[in-house]
């Protein structure tokens, strides 16, 4: 691979997670200081590496030829083994890094950050895929197809962990607002894990069902995020920590 071929793998691979960024900044009134967006997305980025770790682990305790003969275990290691894990550890990063800080000053900042931490997530996720294709003319059209698909199913999975989480804030009691987290963290791993489900079926069956389902769950839940995103910027600044 020749400096110039680096150069453009790289740039494919990091600027539909830049553009998606700069996008969802923009729905933030009171902007966010930069060195916290780049920290936070490092941080994202740094996740993989468990990530990577606990899912193979996951995969341990379910064989492979044992995954691909049963819809029940496939759906058991796409939903709890990726979908789950990846959303606990971008909830642990927004957690730890951002809310006993001043930083968090308005429940939109919780969707935000978690977008963010997704979005660092993502990237390097989609630096391992695009550097692994041979031409790049390949690598162009996987980067645009991966932009309107995997990496905004990133951001959509961390916006709905964020949106319930913000609104447990709202509840005085302890155990709603766990409830609310927790059905946040399960919804989001549910939806991220039956689109990686719906693209697994594409490879299988190649049949025009099997390549509108994931586009009918992005399509499905992208809405869903917008209506999250109307309700949780009609959130009281009180309802926080």
């Amino acid at each position: 691979m020749t400096i110039g071929e680096f150069i453009f793998y790289f740039l494919i691979s990091v600027l539909p997670c830049i553009t998606w960024l700069l996008f969802y900044l923009r729905q933030d009134v009171h902007p966010e200081s930069n060195k916290k967006i780049i920290e936070i997305f490092l941080f994202g980025m740094i996740m993989v590496l468990p990530a990577l770790l606990l899912e193979e682990s996951f995969s341990g305790f379910l064989p492979e030829e044992k995954i691909q003969e049963s819809f029940f275990l496939l759906s058991l290691y796409y939903i709890i083994g990726v979908g789950l894990v990846e959303e606990i550890l971008k909830y642990l990063v927004v957690k730890l890094r951002v809310i006993d800080s001043s930083h968090f000053d308005e429940p939109i900042d919780i969707m935000l950050y978690l977008i963010i931490a997704g979005l660092g997530f993502a990237t390097i996720e989609n630096i391992i895929v695009i550097f692994n294709i041979e031409t790049l003319e390949e690598a162009a059209i996987v980067s645009t197809v991966r932009l309107l698909t995997a990496i905004f199913i990133h951001t959509l999975s961390a916006a709905i962990t964020g949106y319930f989480w913000a609104l447990s804030f709202c509840f005085k009691k302890e155990k709603k607002r766990s409830f609310s987290l927790f059905s946040g963290i399960l919804l989001a791993s549910l939806l991220h894990g039956f689109y990686d489900i719906s693209i697994i079926r594409i490879e299988e069956t190649q049949n025009l069902f099997s390549f509108l389902l994931p586009t009918v769950i992005i399509v499905f839940t992208g809405l869903l995020v917008f209506f999250f995103f109307l309700k949780v910027k009609k959130l009281p600044r009180t309802c926080k920590v």
